[in-house]
């Protein structure tokens, strides 16, 4: 992997976002290397709980425009966007959130510097969020539609959710965890080792019990309907990919 580092210590593994110079956009590769670190993660038997973070000034910012699944579809890219290649494209987006959110092991975002977009819809479907308080968090929406992440209004209420991506604002990391967008927001240089405190209290615990533990919070979320609103927000975004509004 290139610009994905995986690693574990004291029975936590680590996924680290690799691209610092390009604040880690999540590029082709980058995408591609993140599911080959989650597959790795899984079968780890020494990593009771994984810890997502990244290198460089920032956790992420976003999908890499130059090149992504998210923005092309496939590295090939699309001549133009049909209604079957974007649904597809964004039901490959919503399996990689899902497989973050049911992922068998307690997972922790550890965020600084940037974390927009994409970026920070990789938190949000982390178990746990520790965020620094000068972290720049949110979704501008910008020239775009419908996001594909449902848990906006989910995790913040309505009123802060449509407030923050109407307004395209970005929060700080303190303002974050007063919203609920994080779990829990200290400052920058207390951030790794706050972090690596809760992974190991995690960690004592028997695999099983924080797997089965896991297993009942994400059904309640199923059965309020969590899946279905993935699938909703991904068929809305892909219909914003056929038309375009004129500038």
């Amino acid at each position: 992997m290139k610009t994905v580092e995986y690693t574990v210590k004291d029975q936590v593994g680590f996924i680290a976002l690799n691209r610092p110079e390009k604040h880690n956009a999540l590029s082709f590769d980058l995408l591609d290397d993140l599911d080959e670190a989650l597959g790795l993660a899984e079968k780890d038997t020494e990593a009771n709980v994984v810890v997502l973070k990244g290198n460089g000034p920032s956790f992420s910012s976003g999908y890499d425009l130059k090149g992504s699944y998210y923005i092309h579809g496939s590295r090939e890219g699309f001549t133009e966007w049909t209604p079957k290649n974007a649904v597809m494209t964004l039901r490959g987006i919503e399996a990689r959130y899902m497989r973050i959110w049911n992922f068998p092991k307690p997972v922790i975002a550890q965020i600084h510097g940037y974390c927009l977009a994409g970026g920070c819809y990789l938190q949000m479907v982390c178990d746990i969020s520790v965020a620094a308080e000068d972290a720049r968090l949110g979704h501008p929406l910008g020239s775009g539609g419908v996001s594909s992440m449902p848990l906006w209004q989910m995790l913040l209420g309505p009123k802060k959710a449509r407030y923050l991506l109407f307004t395209n604002t970005i929060i700080d990391g303190r303002e974050a965890e007063r919203l609920g967008l994080v779990s829990l927001a200290v400052p920058r240089s207390d951030l790794e080792q706050t972090v690596e405190k809760i992974a190991a209290s995690i960690a004592k615990t028997h695999p099983d019990r924080i797997f089965m533990a896991k297993e009942a919070l994400n059904a309640h979320q199923e059965i309020l309907g969590l899946s279905a609103l993935f699938r909703y927000h991904g068929e809305l975004n892909a219909l914003g990919r056929l038309w375009r509004p004129k500038e």
